[in-house]
C-alpha cells in the first residue's frame, strides 16, 4: 500500500470511527443462485470496527469461493448487473495488493462437502451508516456476489474469468 493510499485510508477510518455508531443500522441480503434458487442469507451489522457480515449459504460447490460487496444493488441474469466491486476510494483489487484493497474485498469463504457455508467476516472498510457519503445503502444500493472459485487476493475473479454464481441485494432490515 502506498503511503498516500494508507494516509487516505487511515483518515477515512478515523472519520468513520467518529461518525459510525457502535452498533445499529442492520441490513440483510437474500442470496440467490444463478438458476434463481435460494442460496441463503447475509446479515450485515454496523459495529465500531466496521461491518460484520454473517453468512449462511447453501447450494455452492465444495471448496473456496470469492465473495465481495459490489457497487450496485441489482442481481439479474449472470449477476453482471451488480457492477464492480464496491470501491469508493479507487483502490486496486486484493487484500494482498500493496495498492489495495477495495472496500468490497473480503476473504474467501469455504463451502463444506454438502455445499453449505456458515461464516462471519468483518470489514473495516464498509459502513451502513446513513451519515457517511460512501455508504452501501445509497440510491443504487449494493449487493453481495459469490464466485465459483477462490480469490487469490491480487487479480479480481471477474478478470480471472471466474463466474458469479450467487448474488443478493443488500437492503435495510
Amino acid at each position: 500500500m502506498t503511503s498516500s493510499t494508507f494516509r487516505a485510508l487511515a483518515l477515512g477510518l478515523a472519520a468513520m470511527a467518529v461518525a459510525v455508531p457502535a452498533r445499529g443500522e442492520p441490513a440483510v441480503a437474500t442470496i440467490k443462485l444463478v438458476d434463481g434458487s435460494d442460496a441463503g442469507t447475509a446479515t450485515l451489522t454496523q459495529s465500531s470496527a466496521g461491518v460484520l457480515l454473517k453468512l449462511e449459504l447453501k447450494g455452492l460447490k465444495p471448496g473456496a469461493h470469492a465473495i465481495h460487496v459490489h457497487e450496485t444493488g441489482k442481481c439479474e441474469g449472470d449477476f453482471a448487473t451488480a457492477g464492480g466491486i464496491f470501491n469508493p476510494l479507487g483502490a486496486e483489487h486484493g487484500l494482498l495488493n500493496e495498492n489495495g484493497p477495495m472496500a468490497g474485498d473480503l476473504p474467501n469463504v469455504y463451502a463444506a462437502p454438502d455445499g453449505t457455508v456458515v461464516a462471519e467476516l468483518l470489514s473495516p472498510f464498509l459502513t451502513l451508516s446513513k451519515d457517511i457519503e460512501d455508504k452501501l445503502l445509497d440510491d443504487d444500493g449494493a449487493s453481495i456476489v459469490v464466485f465459483d472459485g477462490p480469490d487469490d487476493h491480487l487479480i479480481s475473479p471477474d478478470d480471472a474469468g471466474t463466474p458469479r454464481v450467487a448474488c443478493g441485494v443488500i437492503a435495510p432490515k
